[in-house]
């Protein structure tokens, strides 16, 4: 009697693949965020406003948050 192989996906539990997945979405917003807030930090500096980087930092997550919606 042959028997087939298991894809990966039917290998895999499903809340395993959920985790994965939820997590390959975090790190590619973190990594959104983070290229936003240091182009928002650029221009900060150039034009000598006030802030910090921790401000960059919250500008730049809710102009994400608002693409992805």
């Amino acid at each position: 009697m042959k028997r087939h192989k298991a894809t990966e996906s039917e290998s895999i539990p499903v809340e395993d693949q959920t985790i994965k997945l939820v997590q390959e979405d975090v790190d590619e917003s973190k990594q959104s965020i983070e290229e936003a807030a240091y182009y928002i930090g650029l221009k900060r500096q150039r034009y000598s406003h006030n802030g910090d980087a921790l401000n960059d930092w919250f500008e730049a997550e809710k102009a994400v948050r608002e693409n992805l919606d």
